[in-house]
Protein backbone atom coordinates (compact mmCIF):
# COMPACT_ATOMS: atom_id res chain seq x y z
CA UNK A 1 0.00 0.00 0.00
CA UNK A 2 2.89 2.38 0.69
CA UNK A 3 3.90 2.18 -2.99
CA UNK A 4 0.38 2.19 -4.47
CA UNK A 5 -0.23 5.14 -6.78
CA UNK A 6 -3.77 6.02 -7.77
CA UNK A 7 -4.15 7.69 -11.16
CA UNK A 8 -7.27 9.66 -12.03
CA UNK A 9 -8.12 9.92 -15.73
CA UNK A 10 -11.06 12.25 -16.50
CA UNK A 11 -12.42 11.71 -20.02
CA UNK A 12 -14.86 13.69 -22.12
CA UNK A 13 -14.87 13.60 -25.91
CA UNK A 14 -11.45 12.08 -25.61
CA UNK A 15 -11.58 9.32 -28.20
CA UNK A 16 -8.89 10.79 -30.56
CA UNK A 17 -6.13 10.75 -27.91
CA UNK A 18 -7.19 8.63 -24.95
CA UNK A 19 -5.45 5.50 -26.26
CA UNK A 20 -2.05 7.24 -26.25
CA UNK A 21 -2.67 8.53 -22.74
CA UNK A 22 -3.63 5.11 -21.36
CA UNK A 23 -0.76 3.42 -23.22
CA UNK A 24 1.69 5.72 -21.45
CA UNK A 25 0.19 4.65 -18.12
CA UNK A 26 0.51 0.99 -19.10
CA UNK A 27 4.18 1.60 -19.91
CA UNK A 28 5.04 2.84 -16.40
CA UNK A 29 8.05 1.14 -14.82
CA UNK A 30 6.29 1.49 -11.45
CA UNK A 31 3.71 -1.30 -11.58
CA UNK A 32 1.78 -0.80 -8.34
CA UNK A 33 -1.00 1.32 -9.84
CA UNK A 34 -4.71 1.85 -9.33
CA UNK A 35 -6.16 3.58 -12.40
CA UNK A 36 -9.68 5.01 -12.33
CA UNK A 37 -11.15 6.38 -15.57
CA UNK A 38 -14.19 8.63 -15.20
CA UNK A 39 -16.04 9.18 -18.48
CA UNK A 40 -18.16 12.30 -18.20
CA UNK A 41 -21.54 13.02 -19.75
CA UNK A 42 -22.32 9.42 -20.74
CA UNK A 43 -19.82 9.72 -23.61
CA UNK A 44 -20.26 6.28 -25.21
CA UNK A 45 -17.50 6.70 -27.82
CA UNK A 46 -14.88 7.56 -25.20
CA UNK A 47 -16.07 4.71 -22.96
CA UNK A 48 -15.71 2.27 -25.85
CA UNK A 49 -12.16 3.51 -26.49
CA UNK A 50 -11.26 2.97 -22.82
CA UNK A 51 -12.95 -0.40 -22.34
CA UNK A 52 -10.13 -2.60 -23.78
CA UNK A 53 -7.81 -1.31 -21.03
CA UNK A 54 -10.06 -2.79 -18.37
CA UNK A 55 -8.55 -6.18 -19.20
CA UNK A 56 -5.71 -5.02 -16.94
CA UNK A 57 -6.98 -5.55 -13.39
CA UNK A 58 -5.36 -2.29 -12.28
CA UNK A 59 -7.81 -0.30 -14.44
CA UNK A 60 -11.39 0.60 -13.48
CA UNK A 61 -13.94 2.80 -15.22
CA UNK A 62 -17.09 4.67 -14.26
CA UNK A 63 -19.41 6.41 -16.72
CA UNK A 64 -21.20 9.50 -15.44
CA UNK A 65 -24.81 9.66 -16.61
CA UNK A 66 -24.89 13.45 -16.41
CA UNK A 67 -22.14 15.94 -17.16
CA UNK A 68 -20.06 16.91 -14.14
CA UNK A 69 -17.65 19.23 -15.93
CA UNK A 70 -13.87 18.94 -15.75
CA UNK A 71 -13.42 20.32 -12.22
CA UNK A 72 -16.08 18.17 -10.55
CA UNK A 73 -14.98 15.10 -12.50
CA UNK A 74 -11.41 15.50 -11.25
CA UNK A 75 -12.67 16.13 -7.71
CA UNK A 76 -14.59 12.86 -7.88
CA UNK A 77 -11.43 11.04 -8.96
CA UNK A 78 -9.46 12.63 -6.12
CA UNK A 79 -12.08 11.45 -3.62
CA UNK A 80 -11.68 7.87 -4.91
CA UNK A 81 -7.92 7.75 -4.24
CA UNK A 82 -6.92 4.37 -2.76
CA UNK A 83 -3.15 4.71 -2.88
CA UNK A 84 -0.57 6.49 -0.78
CA UNK A 85 -0.13 8.88 -3.74
CA UNK A 86 -2.31 10.25 -6.54
CA UNK A 87 -1.82 11.98 -9.83
CA UNK A 88 -4.11 13.39 -12.49
CA UNK A 89 -3.55 12.23 -16.06
CA UNK A 90 -5.24 14.39 -18.67
CA UNK A 91 -6.96 12.43 -21.45
CA UNK A 92 -4.73 13.82 -24.21
CA UNK A 93 -1.35 13.94 -22.41
CA UNK A 94 1.43 11.38 -22.15
CA UNK A 95 4.14 10.72 -19.58
CA UNK A 96 7.60 9.16 -19.69
CA UNK A 97 7.84 5.47 -18.66
CA UNK A 98 9.73 6.46 -15.51
CA UNK A 99 7.36 9.32 -14.60
CA UNK A 100 5.85 7.65 -11.54
CA UNK A 101 9.03 5.90 -10.40
CA UNK A 102 11.11 9.10 -10.44
CA UNK A 103 8.49 11.20 -8.64
CA UNK A 104 7.71 8.59 -5.99
CA UNK A 105 11.41 8.22 -5.18
CA UNK A 106 11.57 11.94 -4.33
CA UNK A 107 8.30 11.84 -2.39
CA UNK A 108 9.38 8.87 -0.29
CA UNK A 109 12.71 10.50 0.50
CA UNK A 110 10.93 13.69 1.63
CA UNK A 111 7.83 12.66 3.59
CA UNK A 112 6.87 16.23 4.54
CA UNK A 113 6.39 17.23 0.90
CA UNK A 114 2.80 17.51 -0.39
CA UNK A 115 3.44 17.31 -4.16
CA UNK A 116 6.38 16.35 -6.37
CA UNK A 117 6.18 17.38 -10.02
CA UNK A 118 8.33 17.48 -13.13
CA UNK A 119 8.71 20.06 -15.87
CA UNK A 120 6.21 19.92 -18.74
CA UNK A 121 7.04 19.75 -22.43
CA UNK A 122 4.13 20.91 -24.59
CA UNK A 123 3.46 19.56 -28.06
CA UNK A 124 0.78 19.81 -30.74
CA UNK A 125 -0.14 23.41 -31.58
CA UNK A 126 3.06 24.73 -30.05
CA UNK A 127 6.13 23.49 -28.22
CA UNK A 128 7.73 24.91 -25.10
CA UNK A 129 9.02 23.73 -21.75
CA UNK A 130 6.97 24.91 -18.78
CA UNK A 131 8.97 25.18 -15.58
CA UNK A 132 7.64 26.11 -12.16
CA UNK A 133 10.09 26.47 -9.32
CA UNK A 134 9.50 24.73 -6.00
CA UNK A 135 7.16 26.31 -3.44
CA UNK A 136 8.71 25.75 -0.01
CA UNK A 137 9.00 27.28 3.47
CA UNK A 138 6.34 27.92 6.08
CA UNK A 139 2.63 27.70 5.16
CA UNK A 140 2.44 31.50 4.95
CA UNK A 141 5.56 31.68 2.78
CA UNK A 142 4.20 29.02 0.42
CA UNK A 143 0.86 30.77 -0.02
CA UNK A 144 2.46 34.18 -0.54
CA UNK A 145 4.84 32.69 -3.08
CA UNK A 146 1.95 31.26 -5.09
CA UNK A 147 -0.01 34.51 -4.97
CA UNK A 148 2.93 36.66 -6.02
CA UNK A 149 4.69 34.56 -8.62
CA UNK A 150 2.77 31.53 -9.97
CA UNK A 151 0.10 30.95 -12.58
CA UNK A 152 0.88 27.85 -14.72
CA UNK A 153 -0.52 24.84 -12.87
CA UNK A 154 2.49 22.56 -13.35
CA UNK A 155 2.24 21.04 -9.86
CA UNK A 156 -1.41 20.15 -10.51
CA UNK A 157 -0.13 17.29 -12.66
CA UNK A 158 2.38 16.07 -10.08
CA UNK A 159 2.36 13.20 -7.63
CA UNK A 160 0.33 14.22 -4.56
CA UNK A 161 0.47 12.60 -1.15
CA UNK A 162 -2.91 11.22 -0.11
CA UNK A 163 -3.00 13.27 3.11
CA UNK A 164 -2.34 16.47 1.15
CA UNK A 165 -5.06 15.53 -1.32
CA UNK A 166 -7.51 15.29 1.57
CA UNK A 167 -6.44 18.73 2.84
CA UNK A 168 -7.18 20.30 -0.56
CA UNK A 169 -10.75 18.89 -0.57
CA UNK A 170 -11.02 18.67 -4.34
CA UNK A 171 -10.86 21.33 -7.04
CA UNK A 172 -12.54 24.63 -6.15
CA UNK A 173 -14.69 25.44 -9.18
CA UNK A 174 -15.92 28.94 -9.99
CA UNK A 175 -18.63 30.80 -11.87
CA UNK A 176 -16.45 31.62 -14.91
CA UNK A 177 -16.23 28.13 -16.44
CA UNK A 178 -13.81 27.10 -13.66
CA UNK A 179 -11.11 29.37 -15.04
CA UNK A 180 -7.67 28.53 -13.54
CA UNK A 181 -9.23 26.28 -10.89
CA UNK A 182 -6.20 24.02 -11.35
CA UNK A 183 -3.95 26.86 -10.14
CA UNK A 184 -6.28 27.58 -7.22
CA UNK A 185 -5.94 23.91 -6.24
CA UNK A 186 -2.22 24.53 -5.78
CA UNK A 187 -3.03 27.11 -3.10
CA UNK A 188 -5.31 24.51 -1.49
CA UNK A 189 -2.75 21.71 -1.41
CA UNK A 190 0.08 24.05 -0.33
CA UNK A 191 -1.62 24.25 3.06
CA UNK A 192 -0.43 20.66 3.63
CA UNK A 193 3.20 20.97 2.56
CA UNK A 194 5.74 22.03 -0.03
CA UNK A 195 5.39 21.68 -3.79
CA UNK A 196 8.73 20.35 -5.01
CA UNK A 197 10.05 20.42 -8.55
CA UNK A 198 12.04 17.55 -10.04
CA UNK A 199 14.01 19.33 -12.80
CA UNK A 200 13.34 16.78 -15.53
CA UNK A 201 10.89 16.86 -18.43
CA UNK A 202 8.76 13.79 -17.75
CA UNK A 203 5.25 15.05 -18.58
CA UNK A 204 4.11 15.98 -22.09
CA UNK A 205 1.02 18.18 -22.46
CA UNK A 206 -0.76 18.22 -25.81
CA UNK A 207 -2.21 21.54 -26.99
CA UNK A 208 -5.00 21.45 -29.56
CA UNK A 209 -8.21 23.33 -30.37
CA UNK A 210 -10.26 21.29 -27.91
CA UNK A 211 -8.12 22.02 -24.83
CA UNK A 212 -9.80 23.77 -21.93
CA UNK A 213 -6.72 26.01 -21.57
CA UNK A 214 -6.84 26.86 -25.28
CA UNK A 215 -10.46 27.95 -24.98
CA UNK A 216 -9.64 30.20 -21.99
CA UNK A 217 -7.10 32.06 -24.12
CA UNK A 218 -9.72 32.67 -26.82
CA UNK A 219 -12.27 34.37 -24.56
CA UNK A 220 -12.99 38.08 -25.17
CA UNK A 221 -11.10 40.46 -22.91
CA UNK A 222 -14.13 41.21 -20.72
CA UNK A 223 -14.61 37.54 -19.85
CA UNK A 224 -10.88 37.00 -19.29
CA UNK A 225 -10.83 39.96 -16.90
CA UNK A 226 -13.79 38.59 -14.97
CA UNK A 227 -12.19 35.15 -14.83
CA UNK A 228 -8.96 36.63 -13.49
CA UNK A 229 -10.78 38.61 -10.78
CA UNK A 230 -12.66 35.50 -9.63
CA UNK A 231 -9.43 33.50 -9.71
CA UNK A 232 -7.58 36.05 -7.54
CA UNK A 233 -10.46 35.98 -5.08
CA UNK A 234 -10.40 32.20 -4.83
CA UNK A 235 -6.61 32.06 -4.56
CA UNK A 236 -6.84 34.29 -1.50
CA UNK A 237 -9.70 32.34 0.10
CA UNK A 238 -7.80 29.05 -0.25
CA UNK A 239 -4.55 30.59 1.01
CA UNK A 240 -6.28 32.23 3.98
CA UNK A 241 -7.53 28.82 5.15
CA UNK A 242 -3.93 27.87 6.04
CA UNK A 243 -2.80 27.73 9.66
CA UNK A 244 -1.29 31.23 9.72
CA UNK A 245 -1.54 34.42 11.76
CA UNK A 246 -3.88 37.34 11.13
CA UNK A 247 -0.90 39.38 9.93
CA UNK A 248 -0.08 36.63 7.44
CA UNK A 249 -3.65 36.62 6.12
CA UNK A 250 -3.58 40.38 5.68
CA UNK A 251 -0.30 40.13 3.80
CA UNK A 252 -1.90 37.48 1.59
CA UNK A 253 -4.81 39.85 0.98
CA UNK A 254 -2.42 42.55 -0.24
CA UNK A 255 -0.70 39.95 -2.43
CA UNK A 256 -4.08 38.99 -3.94
CA UNK A 257 -4.83 42.66 -4.65
CA UNK A 258 -1.43 43.09 -6.30
CA UNK A 259 -1.96 39.87 -8.30
CA UNK A 260 -4.84 41.50 -10.18
CA UNK A 261 -2.48 43.56 -12.35
CA UNK A 262 0.98 42.22 -11.44
CA UNK A 263 3.49 40.55 -13.77
CA UNK A 264 1.96 37.14 -13.07
CA UNK A 265 -1.18 38.27 -14.94
CA UNK A 266 0.71 39.24 -18.08
CA UNK A 267 0.43 35.85 -19.69
CA UNK A 268 -3.33 36.25 -19.64
CA UNK A 269 -4.27 39.95 -19.49
CA UNK A 270 -2.55 42.91 -21.21
CA UNK A 271 -1.81 44.50 -17.82
CA UNK A 272 1.34 46.22 -19.11
CA UNK A 273 -0.96 48.40 -21.24
CA UNK A 274 -3.37 49.24 -18.41
CA UNK A 275 -3.51 52.84 -17.26
CA UNK A 276 -5.14 54.10 -14.03
CA UNK A 277 -8.64 53.85 -15.52
CA UNK A 278 -8.22 50.23 -16.58
CA UNK A 279 -6.70 49.30 -13.23
CA UNK A 280 -9.61 50.96 -11.43
CA UNK A 281 -12.03 48.94 -13.57
CA UNK A 282 -10.26 45.69 -12.63
CA UNK A 283 -10.36 46.60 -8.95
CA UNK A 284 -14.08 47.47 -9.00
CA UNK A 285 -14.85 44.22 -10.80
CA UNK A 286 -12.82 42.37 -8.19
CA UNK A 287 -14.74 44.04 -5.34
CA UNK A 288 -18.00 43.06 -7.03
CA UNK A 289 -16.79 39.44 -7.19
CA UNK A 290 -16.31 39.48 -3.42
CA UNK A 291 -19.96 40.23 -2.69
CA UNK A 292 -21.02 36.61 -2.21
CA UNK A 293 -18.10 35.89 0.13
CA UNK A 294 -18.36 38.74 2.62
CA UNK A 295 -18.82 36.57 5.72
CA UNK A 296 -15.73 34.49 4.92
CA UNK A 297 -13.64 37.57 4.16
CA UNK A 298 -14.73 39.30 7.36
CA UNK A 299 -13.91 36.15 9.34
CA UNK A 300 -10.36 35.74 8.01
CA UNK A 301 -9.42 39.43 7.93
CA UNK A 302 -11.33 40.49 11.08
CA UNK A 303 -12.70 43.58 9.34
CA UNK A 304 -16.11 44.58 8.04
CA UNK A 305 -16.67 44.23 4.31
CA UNK A 306 -16.94 48.01 3.93
CA UNK A 307 -13.50 48.33 5.57
CA UNK A 308 -12.12 45.60 3.30
CA UNK A 309 -13.44 47.30 0.15
CA UNK A 310 -12.24 50.74 1.25
CA UNK A 311 -8.82 49.34 2.11
CA UNK A 312 -8.57 47.69 -1.31
CA UNK A 313 -9.26 51.01 -3.00
CA UNK A 314 -6.66 52.78 -0.84
CA UNK A 315 -4.13 50.05 -1.71
CA UNK A 316 -4.63 50.79 -5.41
CA UNK A 317 -4.56 54.56 -5.05
CA UNK A 318 -1.28 54.40 -3.10
CA UNK A 319 0.17 51.79 -5.47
Amino acid sequence: MADLVSIGVPVYRGRPFIGEALDSILAQAHRDLDVLISVDGNDAESADACRPYLRDSRFRMVVQEGQLGWADNISLLMAECRGAFWYYHQQDDIVAPDYVSQLIAVAQARPAVAVVYSDILTFGNFEQTIVQRSVVGSPARRELDLLVDHHPAVAFRGLTRREALAEARGVRGNEVDNFSADTTWMASVARAGALVRLPKTLYRKRFHAGNVHTKWAEWPLEKRRLGWCVHCRDMFLEAAAADVTLLDRRLMWHAALARLVAHVARGYLPVAEFGPREKDAVLEQFVACLAGHTAQLESVLLMSFSEIAAGARRFYRVG
